[in-house]
Parts: C-alpha cells; structure tokens; sequence
C-alpha cells in the first residue's frame, strides 16, 4: 500500500472516535438505538432455522412438545339429502299408516273429509263338492240311494242340490212331489219345527242335449250355477248322461256305484272300470270310483260271494258297509217321501245314514263366509 493509500485508510482509535460522536449525536437526537443484526434478537428469531434441535433449557421456559396425532381417515361428506319422492311425503306416510292399522284411521283424517266405510266383500265360496251315482244298468237302486243320501244329508244340516238325469224322473216323487217339471229349481221344505235343511231338486230331459256339444256346456254350467249357496251336488246319473262326469271332472267329483248283490254286476265292472278310465279329477289324479253293495242280505250265500269277488277286485274302493235289502224302501216311495222319513228306526235307514256320514268325510261339505273382513260397531 502506498503512503498516500495508507494515510486514507482511518486507524482503529479513528474509526472508534467516530462510531462515538455518530452515537452520541444519536443520542442527543432522540433516534432510536441501533442495533447490527447479531445484537436484535427478533432478528435472531426470524432468522433462525425451521428445523432444529429440541432446545436446551429448563422446560418450562418452552412449550412442552405436542404429541404425535394419528393419522385420521378420511371423513366422507355427509350424503346430500335425496329429493323426497311422492311416497315419503308427510300424506302419503298418514294414508299408510292409516290403511295398516285401521285403529287410527279417525287420528289422521281431517275434519270436514268424507268418511266412506267401504262394504265387506264376501269370501269366495269353496269349490262345491259332487257325489256323481253312476249305474250302467237299471233296478240297482240308484235313484232311491240318491234321494235317500240327500235327506240324511239334509237331517245333519246341509243344503242339497239333486240333479235327475234319468228318463223316468222319479227323483221328486221322493219328496212329494205330484208332477214332473223339467229345468226348474224345485224347493222341497221339511216339516214345520223340523231343523232339517230344505232341499232342492231339479230335473233335466238329457234327451235333448242328444250330442250337441254347445247344449251340453250349458247344461253343465248350469248346473254349477244352481249349486251356488248349496253344500253339496248330487247327480243322479245314466250311460246316456255319463258325459256330465266328465264335464265336471275339475270339481274333483265322488263317484258312487251302486251294484247288486248278482252275477250280472261282477261281470258288467270291468265295463264300468273302463268307462272312467283315462278322466283325471282337476287336481290330474285319475278319477277312480267308489262300489257299495245295495239291497244286500246277508242270510243268501250268493251275497256273500259276490261281496268276497268284489272285495278281491276293488280293495278299499269297495265300502266297508252295505244298504240292506228292506221292502220299506219301495214302501216309502209309494207314501212320497224316503225310508229316513217312512221308517227312521228301520236297519237301512240306518245304513243310508252311515252312507251320508261316510260322503262327509270323503268330501266336507262347501262353506262360505265372511273371512278377512274387519268387524265394525254399528
């Protein structure tokens, strides 16, 4: 460095003399203190590191260091509120609770509303059952055995419908009838203070339908149509008027046959067999009659061996009981009326019973009523 150099450069004791004065005048001046950047502690703190090491020191001169949270899952937004439909509105849910329990239907409905009580609906009645007595020959007491089963039917309550399909019609005569009337629904009450049902009785020409198909779908529907109310059908039934089975297999109908205790019903069952053979019941099983053994006596060993033939052949389809042979029965048709009413204390009457009681275990009787309707004060 050169002299000249040298005497520009203040000396230690210069520069110490100055930084005096300039602080003194400061002083004198009212200005703030100055302080360098390694004195002014904000500085220090605005510069110090991010980042640094725990400090040392009393602890309770630092804020005691916060604990590590858990990671926390992610909350979902709450579902936006869906739009109400038509069937959650505040109407809607008091017309439901209303029609649930009908208890409460007087709490929500407002005054001055119309209040129209809605009329109880019957219950559709059951299927009437049909007891179809089938012969295909003549004198084995067919139409007697009906007529008779109709009025036992009836001393235990039921309401009978019988149907004469034969061409001699002596069904009414049963009954007291003085004349023969085709197609309309007789009604032939009991006694006055008897508690037995009436009965109904109707009468066909089956000769007329010949083998018109149409004439035999009315005839059939007909028939259906006079039974509603009844308990039970009875069709008194021909060969000629065999067709009506058929007609009304799907009302699952009982067939009872009618045999007399002779050679000429063993050899004509195999006949009959096959005059039901391929007819399934509405329900498709095969419809199978049933044989009971009228005007049976029990003293002609003839009786005897037909019955054992038959049991042989039919099994249980062959009723375990027999309608006795008994002159009352002819009796009682020529007094107009049945051997129940003629002789009530007489054996067959006692045996058409057993027969009445044994068609109510087959097929029960047709009931109709009020069912899942609700009862309401008057």
């Amino acid at each position: 460095m050169s002299p000249f150099s040298q005497a520009l450069v203040p000396s230690d004791s210069t520069r110490g003399r100055r930084a005096q004065d300039d602080f003194d005048y400061q002083q004198s001046q009212g200005f703030p203190e100055r302080r360098t950047a390694a004195e002014d502690p904000s500085t220090l703190s605005s510069q110090r590191p991010v980042y640094q090491a725990e400090p040392s020191g009393p602890a309770w001169l630092y804020a005691p260091p916060s604990a590590p949270q858990a990671q926390q899952k992610p909350v979902a937004p709450p579902p936006s509120p869906i739009q109400s439909s038509v069937a959650d509105t505040l109407q809607h849910s008091r017309e439901r609770v209303a029609a649930r329990w009908f208890a409460l239907k007087g709490v929500f409905e407002q005054p001055g509303q119309d209040q129209s009580e809605s009329a109880p609906v019957r219950q559709k009645e059951t299927r009437t059952p049909v007891l179809a007595v089938f012969s295909l020959a003549g004198g084995v007491g067919k139409t007697s055995l009906v007529a008779t089963v109709g009025r036992a039917l009836s001393s235990m309550g039921e309401k009978v419908l019988l149907t004469d399909t034969t061409s001699h019609g002596l069904l009414p005569f049963y009954f007291g009838a003085s004349e023969l009337r085709q197609g309309t629904v007789r009604t032939f009450s009991p006694p006055s203070g008897s508690t037995d049902a009436p009965i109904y009785l109707v009468s066909y020409d089956i000769d007329q339908t010949g083998s018109d198909e149409a004439a035999r779908e009315q005839l059939a529907n007909e028939i259906v149509t006079n039974s509603r109310g009844m308990h039970r059908i009875l069709l008194d039934l021909t060969s000629a008027s065999g067709w009506l089975v058929r007609r009304m297999s799907s009302m699952n109908p009982t067939i009872l046959v009618p045999v007399a205790p002779d050679m000429n019903s063993v050899i004509s069952l195999q006949m009959v067999e096959k005059f039901f053979a391929g007819v399934n019941d509405g329900d498709g099983r095969p419809m199978q009659p049933y044989y009971i053994l009228n005007q049976f006596d029990t003293s002609l060993p003839l009786h005897l061996d037909v019955r054992e033939v038959l049991r042989r052949q039919l099994g249980d389809r062959l009723l375990p009981f027999v309608v006795r042979r008994a002159p009352a029965v002819s009796e009682a048709l020529a007094e107009g009326m049945t051997v129940v009413d003629y002789a009530p204390d007489a054996a067959v009457a006692e045996d058409y019973l057993n027969l009445a009681t044994w068609l109510r275990t087959v097929a029960a009787p047709a009931t109709a009523g009020f069912r899942n309707v609700r009862w309401s004060e008057r």
